[in-house]
């Protein structure tokens, strides 16, 4: 399922509020960020109802990383093996949840790549499950109202802009501006550093 027919589903079935909630939960715990943006998007422009769409969005987030964490507990020798976790990193990710667990679990659920690793590792070193989960709903429910709220900014006051196809372009222009000046930027201090990542 791509972000294009996700979307398209969410919009046929607006009459069909169960089933709309469910394709919200599988989206969100399979196309994650991708999904979110659509619903939001969906949500500003009226096709999906706010409060579905957020309990829906924490649903399916939370969903996916149970996964996560059920897949780092009981699946620990065949990644190690697998090599799919380094047995380094998992102990940096311990003494990250030691001391900083809502830090981690919140900073690791906001950036998407950050959580495939950070709560298979939670599971990997047993981190107590019901503060697991405490955790991960205030982090999942944060999540969806920023989603919700830059997709109803988004679709309210830059939107409508974009329609002009000049104006689009224009704005296309300058994001690939910011990227490549952002990479250059990163290149020359990476120099700087003596070729060490920043």
């Amino acid at each position: 399922m791509t972000e294009e027919s996700f979307i398209q589903l969410c919009e046929h079935l607006s009459d069909h509020l169960w089933l709309q909630g469910l394709l919200v939960v599988v989206g969100t715990c399979f196309l994650e960020d991708a999904a979110r943006c659509g619903v939001s998007f969906l949500v500003a422009a009226g096709h999906i109802g706010w409060w579905l769409a957020f309990l829906c969005m924490i649903a399916g987030g939370m969903a996916g990383d149970i996964g996560l964490y059920l897949t780092g507990r009981y699946a620990t020798l065949f990644m190690l093996r697998r090599r799919w976790m380094d047995a380094a990193r998992v102990a940096g990710v311990e003494d990250c949840f030691r001391f900083h667990a809502i830090k981690t679990i919140l900073i690791s659920r906001l950036l998407p790549g950050a959580r495939t690793f950070t709560y298979c590792a939670a599971g990997i070193i047993r981190y107590p499950m019901p503060r697991f989960l405490l955790l991960l709903f205030g982090a999942s429910v944060a999540q969806a109202l920023i989603f919700l709220q830059l997709g109803a900014v988004i679709g309210d006051k830059i939107l409508p802009y974009l329609r002009d196809t000049r104006t689009g372009l224009g704005f296309i222009m300058v994001i690939l501006l910011v990227g490549v000046l952002s990479h250059h930027i990163a290149t020359r201090r990476r120099k700087k550093n003596g070729g060490l990542p920043l």
